[in-house]
This record gives structure tokens, sequence and C-alpha cells, in this order.
């Protein structure tokens, strides 16, 4: 006994062997005959990077462009650097910072956060001497050598460390509130301020916050919640 089909579009009875309904017209499907062409690829085609290189092209003939231009002007108007060099070492912070991880594909973070730091460290430095200021050792270097060391570990514990992430970021956020303090006793010392006007108030929410998140790494059941909550 043959198998009773229909159209899939107005419902009357069809003959076997029928091409397409007498009524409608629309083309008769039969989910046992296999089509002779595929209808869709095998594989799904692979997803589409752009390639940042003509940005970071870009930026560089830019950057060297304009500082060209403010070094033949300062030259020619002052006979040396003057106000120029402060343009051309934010130049060049700005390069290392936004352009040169333009020239990788995948640019790696744990490699280009030190760099960055580095990068700003010098900009200090060079501001520290120019202005003839006495901030740089006793607190711009170590303030931003300390930012940049502690959150260069947060970015390789998360990448490189598959479990305990929560309590990572909580023991990250307590070292924070600790480094607030210490940042306020540096900016006392070079500065002459009053101490414990800001810090404490920062440290005491970050410390709570960790002491949060590493609890919730460690208790499974404060961790369901939170996971439930933000995530679901």
């Amino acid at each position: 006994m043959g198998i009773k089909m229909y159209c899939v579009k107005c419902g009357v009875r069809l003959q076997e062997g029928t091409a397409k309904c007498p009524l409608c017209g629309t083309p008769v499907w039969n989910p046992d005959q296999v089509p002779a062409e595929k209808i869709f690829p095998e594989e799904l085609p692979g997803e589409h990077e752009e390639s940042s290189t003509p940005i970071a092209v870009a930026a560089t003939v830019l950057g060297i462009l304009s500082s060209l231009v403010i070094l033949i002007i300062c030259m020619t108007k002052y006979g040396e650097l003057r106000w120029g060099g402060f343009v051309l070492t934010s130049i060049a912070l700005a390069y290392v910072l936004f352009a040169l991880p333009a020239w990788f594909r995948h640019p790696p973070v744990e490699v280009f956060l030190p760099v960055n730091f580095a990068a700003v460290i010098l900009f200090l430095l060079y501001l520290n001497q120019k202005t003839g200021g006495h901030w740089f050792l006793s607190f711009a270097f170590p303030v931003t050598a300390g930012c940049g060391l502690l959150s260069t570990a947060l970015v390789c514990m998360l990448k490189y460390v598959r479990q305990g992430r929560l309590i990572i970021i909580g023991g990250y956020l307590m070292l924070m509130g600790g480094f607030t303090i210490l940042t306020e006793y540096l900016e006392s010392i070079t500065f002459q301020s009053r101490m414990f006007q800001w810090s404490l108030y920062t440290a005491s929410v970050l410390t709570i916050g960790g002491i949060f998140l590493i609890l919730c790494g460690i208790i499974p059941a404060m961790h369901h919640h939170v996971k439930k909550k933000f995530f679901y």
C-alpha cells in the first residue's frame, strides 16, 4: 500500500509520483527522496577576521609625519625642542598603547600589558626631568610599577589557571586595597599631604569585595547562587 501524500500548501491529497500539486502548483516534497544537489555545505565557513594591519600602517605613517612636522617647527623657530618634546613623547606613548598591538592579529595581553606600563613609566620620567620635579622615584615609579606587576599577574593567572578564578580575582582586589594605602603613604611622603584621607575607604570596599569573591569560590552554594544570579 502506497504512502498517502498531501500538498504542504493547500492540503489536497496527491497521487504517487506527482511532481507538483494539481490544485495550487506547489512542488511536491517527498521526505524519502534524497535531493540530487546538497542545499547546505558540509562545513560551515570559518569566522572572518578583518586584519588590523592597515590601521597599524596608517597610525605609523601619521605618527612619523606628525613628529617630523613638530620637529621641523621647533628646530626652525626655537633651535631646540621646547614644548615639542612633550608632544613627541605623547605621540610615542599613544603609539605604544594603541598602534603597536594592531600589528598583531592576536596580541598577547600578558606581554603588551607590562610593555604599556613601561612606556608610561618612561613618559613620566621624561615629564619629571623636564619640569624639574622630584616625584618620580618616590611616587610615580613605585605606583605605576606596582600597578603593572599586579595587573600582569592577574592577567596571567586568569589566562593559565583554569580553576579558582573567583578566588584569584578576590585576592587581587584585596591586594589592590592594600596597595591603595601604600599609594597614599607614598603621596604623603612626596607631596607632604595628610595620610588616610581616601585610601581607607577604597581599601575597605576592595577588601570586602575580595572576601566576598573568595567565599563564593570556596563555598559551592554561594558560587552556584552568584553564577545563577549573574550568568543565567
